[in-house]
């Protein structure tokens, strides 16, 4: 793997306060755990829905780090299930916002199960990839095989 550079560090980095983010919002959202906000916080006017906002930006990261990382199964498909949460919480943010229709709004509900599956997925891939699971697998294979 190459070495680390400031760029390749803070995406990692962000991906990683993202995907706890994702969790701690689908945490809040499911058992409904007292929000650190009273409503839902606004850019300018328009109100900003942590459960869409969140997932989808962990979409455009995880797809931005793939594009700037070795590639690797693992990294393509995230980088492919990181694009999907991304439409997701677009065309939520859209239907939420600019549809003037009414109706039962599930395309968030989607929106935040993609963006819990896709934090999961960072978390496993970031584990995976450290040196010390690595070498406690190979040592695992060769205690198993002897």
């Amino acid at each position: 793997m190459p070495a680390n550079t400031p760029t390749r560090t803070a995406l990692q980095a962000t991906k990683l306060l993202l995907a706890g983010t994702v969790l701690l919002v689908a945490a809040m959202t499911f058992n409904y755990l007292p929000q650190p906000y009273s409503t839902w916080p606004a850019i300018g006017s328009i109100p900003v829905s942590p459960e869409l906002v969140v997932p989808a930006l962990l979409g455009v990261v995880v797809v931005v780090e793939a594009l700037v990382e070795k590639f690797s199964i693992a990294s393509i498909f995230l980088a492919i299930f990181g694009g999907l949460t991304f439409l997701l919480g677009a065309a939520s943010l859209y239907t939420l916002y600019a549809v003037e229709s009414g109706g039962v709004f599930f395309i968030g509900f989607f929106t935040i199960i993609a963006g819990i599956l896709l934090a999961i997925g960072v978390f496993l891939h970031t584990i995976v990839r450290t040196e010390r699971f690595k070498t406690a697998s190979k040592e695992l294979i060769n205690s198993i095989s002897n």
